[in-house]
């Protein structure tokens, strides 16, 4: 493996952090100057910087919680189970070290804590917005776990951006540029699990493998690219919050993975192409193994373009105040930095959602399926052009 650095930075501006690290598609690592007020890094921690489990135990009584043993394998990730975080913390005091809670939706506790603020460089999050307000979930997790405990190899789904802060402890990661599936992919396309523990034999390219290898301190956050795969592991006691997120700059890789996975399912199914109704049915297993289906991803788009759209109505756009406090929307969850509302990025959000709206209409898939999608697609384009004419022409 080639080991690199990966730039650290304790202070960046939004639109050097979009140009730099975001456009680009960089992984980048944020101080710990960034998530210093967060209630969750003077809550969640003990003075000597160990979690406080009395406190976590306090602040989430009855959270369930998804708890993954790293000592076993389950197709490519860890057994789970559900169990409360109390026992789960229980455990993890008694010494169980291979426990590691996962995705857990600690944003949608009963408590109703606010642990923490996105990081206003971090805040143009179109996947949360969405899914909070139209499927009554998110992609918002916490972490915890002792050490050793780690993920497996994976890319983020829909090919999303991702953020992780260790509130604290510390994280081991193995960063892998997009364009090298071929090798960490086997004969039947499975990938491999652990970069560090594989067989040679099944993987025989893997040594070749490009990556970049960091260290992640306490209070510090690294950006995750969109198409990055990486795997993790924790340094001692560690806990984090992580995103997962999505925003024009990364809008047709997502449309392009969801391409890629429509493309093996046909594969799978191709002994069954003459089926009637074979097209909806392929959409529905591509819903079933990617998590979204072509009309899943125009309703998405749908209404982040909308959201906009929505904002420009008015004579001027509703800009959050300019202050160090976090300001929304909508939802305390769902704040945007002003820099993401100002009208130059608005008219790049929507050039942006057109152009993928533009290859979307374009791909036969779209109109072969049910419900007349790329009837829908057409005049979303339609309203979104004549708003850019009239607002900047």
């Amino acid at each position: 493996m080639d080991v690199d650095c990966i730039e650290r930075r304790e202070n960046i501006s939004i639109d050097e952090f979009v140009e730099c690290f975001l456009e680009p598609n960089r992984p980048v690592i944020l101080g710990a100057t960034f998530t210093q007020h967060w209630p969750a890094r003077r809550d969640w921690v003990t003075a000597e910087g160990t979690p406080n489990f009395e406190r976590l135990s306090t602040l989430y009584p009855t959270d369930l919680v998804e708890v993954a043993d790293c000592d076993t394998t389950y197709f490519s990730d860890h057994e789970r189970t559900t169990m409360p975080l109390t026992e789960f913390i229980a455990k993890w005091q008694k010494g169980e070290q291979r426990l590691y809670c996962k995705d857990w939706h600690f944003t949608r506790s009963p408590s109703q804590y606010q642990a923490y603020w996105p990081l206003p460089h971090l805040s143009n999050d179109w996947l949360n917005t969405y899914y909070e307000e139209e499927k009554d979930d998110d992609y918002r997790f916490c972490y915890m776990g002792g050490q050793g405990t780690w993920t497996a190899f994976h890319e983020d789904v829909f090919r999303s951006y991702s953020w992780s802060s260790n509130i604290c402890g510390q994280k081991r990661w193995i960063l892998v540029p997009p364009g090298q599936n071929h090798l960490f992919t086997d004969d039947a396309g499975n990938w491999v699990h652990s970069l560090m523990d594989y067989d040679r034999a099944r993987f025989p390219r893997l040594h070749e493998l490009k990556s970049l290898e960091l260290v992640q301190g306490p209070g510090e956050t690294v950006f995750v690219p969109s198409g990055w795969w990486h795997q993790v592991q924790n340094i001692g006691d560690t806990i984090s919050i992580n995103h997962n997120w999505t925003n024009e700059f990364n809008l047709q890789g997502m449309f392009d993975r969801l391409g890629h996975d429509l493309r093996c399912v046909r594969h799978a199914l191709r002994d069954v192409t003459d089926m009637e109704g074979f097209e909806d049915h392929a959409q529905m297993v591509l819903r079933v193994n990617s998590g979204m289906d072509f009309g899943g991803f125009f309703a998405f788009v749908k209404h982040m373009a909308n959201v906009y759209l929505g904002h420009c109505n008015a004579d001027s756009l509703p800009l959050p105040a300019a202050d160090s406090e976090p300001r929304c929307y909508e939802r305390a969850r769902n704040c945007v930095d002003r820099y993401f509302l100002l009208p130059d990025s608005v008219r790049r959000a929507l050039t942006r959602i057109d152009a993928v709206l533009e290859m979307l209409e374009g791909d036969p898939t779209t109109a072969l399926i049910s419900g007349d999608l790329k009837g829908q697609v057409a005049i979303l384009r339609t309203t979104i052009a004549q708003w850019l004419e009239e607002y900047y022409s």
